[in-house]
């Protein structure tokens, strides 16, 4: 787990994480990042309350999901996911997104990331899997699943109706690890922060299950989950067991 004083390895550059002070009480195990007991969180429409769902569900559902390997932290992803007992699957050609359940679109440089989508019309591709198929991008992934990107202006899939700011808080020297409350059952969620993006508009249709300060940080449309922070850092997995059970549900739907 990161910790103050510590160096992250990411993209190929190390980063200072600062950790900040909890605005919550810390004498729990959940706020001091020590792993919590849950069964994972049953999906619902949007507006509906988060609840536990079950074991069962879980261990009946094989799942498969794609972790965008172009560039960024996609080997942390890989490995929550093993983690969580789904199968990772590293995504590196437009090929690759056949058989998948789900899709992650992990940190990283977002521009770099569209240089290499220009080839093999995987630009295009991509950007009709993520309007039908549940995906989760963290940090540049949230720029490249966002309707709108400012700061400077960024072509992107469209997907995700709100508005993202690149880099609004600040250099990697600013980067910092939080702890707040969410709608996710189980007490504080630790929140890794490197250059990341502020969600400044949200659509009517877009829920948000945390805030930083005022700012939403982790939100979801439908299919379609994104953190402005790096939940794959951490040692907390619920933000990805969200995102399991949001693609074991759409996976029953489609029958």
């Amino acid at each position: 787990m990161l910790r103050n004083d510590k160096f992250q390895a990411q993209t190929g550059t190390l980063y200072w994480i600062k950790e900040s002070p909890s605005r919550h009480n810390t004498t729990n195990a959940e706020a001091h990042g020590e792993p919590v007991s849950f069964e994972g969180f049953a999906r619902r429409s949007t507006g509906e309350t988060l609840t536990a769902s079950t074991t069962e569900t879980t261990e009946q559902t094989p799942l498969t999901i794609g972790v965008l390997a172009l560039q960024g932290a996609y080997a942390a992803h890989a490995e929550t996911i093993r983690s969580l007992g789904a199968t990772p699957k590293l995504v590196r050609l437009p090929s690759d997104l056949e058989g998948i359940d789900g899709l992650i679109m992990p940190g990283g440089e977002s521009t770099t990331m569209l240089r290499f989508l220009e080839h093999r019309n995987f630009f295009e591709i991509l950007k009709d899997f993520v309007h039908t198929t549940p995906t989760f991008g963290t940090c540049a992934g949230v720029i490249l699943l966002a309707k709108d990107v400012t700061n400077p202006a960024q072509k992107s899939l469209g997907a995700l109706d709100i508005t993202v700011e690149r880099n609004s808080y600040g250099r990697q020297i600013d980067s910092t690890i939080l702890q707040a409350e969410s709608k996710i059952p189980g007490g504080p969620l630790e929140m890794v922060f490197i250059r990341a993006p502020r969600i400044t508009r949200t659509g009517a249709e877009v829920e948000t299950i945390a805030t930083r300060a005022e700012d939403p940080v982790l939100v979801r449309e439908g299919h379609l989950l994104a953190a402005t922070f790096h939940p794959e850092l951490g040692h907390d997995p619920r933000v990805h067991q969200l995102f399991l059970d949001m693609v074991r549900e759409d996976k029953k739907k489609r029958g």
